[in-house]
């Protein structure tokens, strides 16, 4: 290589340091998401992370990875964000909330497989009729037979139940009561009904509101100064840090987010780089290390009852390797994180805007590939022939094939149809790849389009049948 002379000196250009693994990783996250679905002809039109924000409309993201249980990266993305900024974790707080409510029943004697019933200040005779047994082994692996499976919250300002209101499903409460049916064969059927009884149980034999007492045996042993389970609106947290929850649409979520008094089922708030401390302390308990968290009390969370769960986390076998996980949706919040016990990593991904799944997936997607987690085979497509008229033709309403309401509305544009259910919370996408196939590119699932000689459409998908109202 020459070396450049300029007056008569000899000047060597310094070569820039060597870019670190963690950065290099980063870099490639940022620079260019894997989506679920690549159709043929289109490998090169990768999008960047900032670029996908800004396409689905999400406001604020924000990214933390762990390598060899300790923090590898965390960043932002958003204006007015930092990695300090509070996200509601939704169901992600039933992680959290399953440790402690391990360590309590450990602190007050109880074991998990026994019968808790007795000590709930409600109306079993209402609730649970056949006296089925109520364990926080069973409660916190969705395998107790309870209802409810989640909550819409409550806004700002408005009347918020108390637990056992909740769980009554009286007073304020706007949803069912959780009622308890026979479960023999044990099988999974999630239940954030179930984590507000065992919240219940935990303020009931404690006499302490549910988030102080997490945060005396979770969130302060690890040292999560960034999280709370105290529900507040934003007049009552002028020092709090919190990113503002947006609809699907774009619009903000009236006084800011939604209060979640179901707190072990979706009431965290927290930060990405407050939540792996606590997914590091399960990591190393299983690894037979106590950081903050007993190998006994993570080994047994991790333990799969049924349905790929364990206790407050899902757990899944994939080849010789472990992945433990956990989604989460609330009212304006989408989140998600992946673990992996044989090495030490994880990644989390939390966004403030109901728009947020693809770009959680993503994320998620693209660290599994950077980092060599194991990760599912890429869906290659090839778009199919359609015309403006075609798709025309499908635009309209749909319902539910035995219903009378609408459950959501298709719209032509440019080669493809957009979808969203009628109130704007949900929104998707639909590209011909067939005859009469169509995907959703951001999440991979197919449908299928029929039209009838006298216009009449149907669209079959794996569970439901809808047809043009």
């Amino acid at each position: 290589m020459a070396l450049p002379v300029i007056a008569c000196r000899m000047s060597v250009t310094v070569p820039d340091q060597p870019v670190s693994p963690a950065a290099s990783a980063q870099a490639r996250l940022e620079a260019e998401l894997i989506p679920v679905v690549t159709f043929v002809g289109e490998e090169d039109s990768r999008k960047s992370l900032a670029e996908r924000q800004g396409e689905l409309g999400v406001p604020a993201v924000s990214v933390a990875v762990l390598r060899n249980g300790k923090l590898s990266w965390a960043r932002a993305y958003g204006e007015g964000i930092s990695t300090r900024t509070q996200f509601q974790a939704a169901s992600l707080s039933k992680t959290v909330a399953a440790a402690g409510l391990l360590l309590l029943a450990e602190e007050q004697g109880v074991s998990i497989d026994d019968d808790i019933a007795s000590a709930l200040p409600v109306d079993l005779a209402t609730l649970n009729p056949e006296a089925y047994p109520l364990t926080l082994r069973k409660l916190l692996s969705h395998t107790n037979g309870t209802a409810v499976s989640g909550f819409p919250g409550y806004v700002v300002g408005g009347d918020v139940p108390t637990t056992s209101q909740v769980v009554m499903g009286s007073g304020p409460a706007n949803t069912e009561p959780v009622t308890v049916s026979a479960n023999p064969a044990g099988e999974r059927r999630y239940s954030g009904g179930g984590y507000t009884i065992a919240q219940l149980w935990a303020e009931t034999v404690t006499g302490d509101p549910f988030a102080e007492v997490m945060a005396r045996l979770v969130l302060e042993p690890l040292e999560m100064n960034d999280s709370t389970f105290v529900q507040s609106a934003p007049a009552d947290t002028p020092t709090a840090d919190r990113a503002r929850a947006f609809g699907a649409a774009g619009d903000p979520v009236a006084g800011g987010w939604h209060l979640y008094p179901e707190m072990a089922a979706a009431g965290l708030w927290t930060t990405p780089t407050d939540y792996l401390k606590f997914v590091a302390a399960i990591l190393a308990g299983i690894d037979g290390r106590n950081a903050g968290l007993a190998p006994e009390i993570a080994r047994t969370m991790a333990t799969e009852v049924a349905g790929e769960y364990g206790l407050g986390i899902g757990v899944k076998a994939i080849g010789e390797t472990i992945r433990l996980s956990h989604s989460g949706s609330n009212r304006g919040y989408r989140c998600n994180f992946m673990a992996y016990p044989s090495t030490g990593d994880a990644v989390i991904t939390m966004t403030n805007a109901a728009g947020g799944w693809p770009l959680v997936g993503d994320v998620g997607r693209t660290a599994n590939v950077i980092y060599g987690w194991p990760s599912a085979p890429p869906i290659i497509r090839e778009r199919a022939q359609v015309t403006a008229e075609e798709l025309e033709g499908i635009a309209g309403s749909y319902g539910r094939v035995g219903g009378t309401d609408p459950s959501f509305i298709l719209a032509a544009s440019g080669r493809q149809l957009l979808g969203q259910t009628p109130d704007g919370g949900f929104r998707f996408k639909l590209v011909k790849i067939g005859p009469t196939t169509y995907i959703d590119p951001d999440d991979g699932e197919e449908v299928e389009i029929n039209r009838a000689p006298d216009g009449a459409v149907t669209i079959q998908t794996a569970n439901n049948q809808y047809f043009k109202m």
